[in-house]
């Protein structure tokens, strides 16, 4: 992956990656105290259910926001996605669930971001 990444127009820039502690990029257009952050980790796991191995991959997002009262506290959004380590899984199962994700919260077929996490509707 490029150390610097370019999201919807915004220059994410590498701050660190490590194997062990992931990834950070920055990108501060509104202010270095209000930056957006994206981190990404990952780290092998053993499933609950199978007992199988896996890797747990994670993509975490925090939009830094002034509060009414002036203070700066995050927005953050997360997403986990563990893949157990067999052959029988393609990497299309992975897109394909993460694409429906998307769709539900996303600008695709439902978008339903608002409806979830701003009306708090189930």
């Amino acid at each position: 992956m490029n150390a610097d990444l370019t999201i919807s127009t915004l220059s994410f820039t590498q701050a660190y990656s490590d194997k062990i502690a992931g990834s950070e990029r920055r990108e501060i257009s509104r202010g270095a105290n209000l930056p957006e952050i994206m981190r990404i980790r990952h780290s092998e796991y053993i499933d609950n259910k199978t007992k199988l191995p896996g890797v747990q991959s994670q993509v975490k997002f925090e939009r830094h926001v002034a509060l009414t009262d002036g203070r700066i506290a995050p927005v953050e959004a997360t997403l986990t996605v563990k893949v157990l380590s067999d052959a029988n899984i393609a990497s299309s199962d992975v897109t394909n669930t993460v694409e429906r994700l998307s769709q539900v919260i996303g600008t695709g077929t439902l978008n339903l971001s608002s409806t979830i996490f701003v009306a708090k509707n189930q």
